[in-house]
């Protein structure tokens, strides 16, 4: 078959979507997608033919060629991945990773209809903002609390709430830029407020607060650095001193606390990351902070405090553009439960974070005796750091284990780009010239996966 010939040799679209073939696409992808494919694959046919390369089966390669088009169409891009990275809290891999008891809870509420907005004591319209309020307040001690749908529109509430064409007071060494381009100064100009430094990068003291607080000062903000710190000569102001003068002038004080920590992190010899009942023990008015950090929940604002305050931001039109869904309060509430209960080895951040590095060693020595002996040889149990990240202590890390995967022929880029490739894909990391797959964040169930990608990569 010449070129011309296998031109002419191309069925018409309307013969094509008639064959038994794409009668079966049609039943599992729909007509109009499987329309689609079926275009794309005469374009490619085309080409084909085009570059010399004459099919010996054309109706076998349209289909598929279309069968290849609809997989790939219709792979979902957010896909579940194995991370072996040691950071716990990986804003490029989701954050926390939900707890069972949360997912079947998810699986519950959003398998039917809901009492989202309806009041079961009443028998009529009720309002969302109560969910998860109860036990937020319960566990944290507080007067009340509500959920938007990040911690950056919580800080955006907050100061649009209390400082709308007023000021903002603010120390100098806290206005800082984190991941997404999330700068305080300019959620405060989007927020309408006006901001007021105080102090310098390094230093800041209770005078230069008490200066500049006036008539035009709607809120004083503290802001935790994130993955941003200042070290040597610095000074700072206690959360309690700065609540107390700001009793006094009668301003409200909020804090953004980034990561929501709730644990003792000095357990794992983390220094300097307060905790969210720091905050509310030090007389802070308003506190935010996210849910998918080291509460280990699911992504949200979180906003608790004093109830009067809460109502006012209750009431400002821009908690109905920030507000979340249904699945947002059921996870926020199951997570909630289980703080409340004292089921935290259920919670996975808890349990990465304090795993002790005995039991990773062991789990890896396990992991090693089911792999093939060739796999072996090329593998070994490193002794590496961990991080919590989501802009927990960056200089920080926590004592881990790790497997060092050393296939030979393969370069280190390649290796992490093969793993890459997988399904699921595997997210490794290189350090030292080694390519490291850290245990702390490996759980129990991804295992049999992962024994099987790390043999095939022995037999490449």
């Amino acid at each position: 078959m010449n070129k011309n010939e296998a031109f002419r040799n191309i069925p018409k679209m309307d013969a094509v979507l008639n064959w038994p073939e794409t009668k079966t696409l049609e039943a599992e992808f729909g007509r109009f997608l499987v329309k689609e494919a079926l275009t794309d694959a005469v374009k490619q046919l085309r080409n084909e033919i085009q570059r010399g390369n004459l099919p010996e089966d054309i109706r076998k390669m349209l289909i598929d060629s279309a069968g290849n088009f609809l997989i790939r169409q219709l792979e979902p891009s957010l896909k579940r991945v194995i991370n072996g990275t040691g950071i716990i809290i990986h804003t490029n891999l989701g954050r926390a990773v939900l707890a069972q008891p949360v997912l079947s809870h998810l699986t519950e509420i959003g398998s039917g209809y809901n009492c989202l907005e309806y009041d079961l004591d009443r028998g009529g319209r009720g309002h969302r903002d109560i969910h998860a309020e109860r036990l937020m307040a319960k566990f944290f001690g507080v007067e009340s609390a509500c959920v938007v749908n990040n911690n950056a529109a919580a800080v955006l509430l907050i100061i649009n709430t209390f400082a709308a064409g007023r000021e903002v007071v603010v120390s100098r060494g806290e206005l800082i830029e984190i991941g997404g381009s999330f700068r305080i100064p300019e959620i405060m100009k989007k927020a309408g407020a006006k901001l007021v430094e105080v102090g310098t990068t390094n230093k800041t003291h209770l005078r230069d607060y008490e200066n500049a607080i006036g008539p035009e000062t709607g809120l004083v903000l503290k802001v935790h650095p994130s993955n941003y710190r200042i070290s040597g000569f610095t000074e700072s102001v206690d959360a309690s001193r700065l609540a107390s003068i700001c009793a006094e002038r009668g301003v409200p004080f909020a804090e953004d606390m980034g990561s929501g920590n709730v644990y003792d992190l000095n357990i794992l010899g983390i220094q300097g990351e307060p905790r969210v009942s720091d905050s509310v023990n030090s007389g802070v008015n308003l506190i935010s902070f996210s849910g998918d950090k080291l509460f280990g929940g699911v992504q949200g604002g979180i906003i608790i405090g004093r109830k009067k305050l809460l109502d006012k931001i209750r009431a400002n039109h821009l908690l109905r553009a920030l507000r979340v869904d249904k699945l947002v309060y059921a996870a926020l509430e199951q997570q909630l439960i289980l703080y409340l209960t004292g089921r935290v080895d259920e919670i996975p951040t808890w349990r990465m974070l304090f795993e002790p590095v005995s039991e990773l060693k062991k789990r890896i020595s396990e992991f090693l005796k089911s792999l093939t002996k060739k796999a072996v040889n090329g593998c070994e149990i490193v002794e590496t750091q961990a991080k919590i990240g989501g802009g927990t202590t960056p200089e920080q890390g926590i004592a881990s284990a790790a497997l060092a995967v050393s296939p030979p022929g393969l370069s280190l880029d390649s290796l992490s780009e093969h793993f890459r490739s997988m399904t699921p894909p595997v997210i490794g990391r290189i350090h030292e010239n080694r390519f490291l797959l850290d245990f702390r964040t490996i759980p129990e169930n991804d295992l049999s996966i992962l024994k099987h990608h790390v043999n095939r990569i022995f037999e490449l």
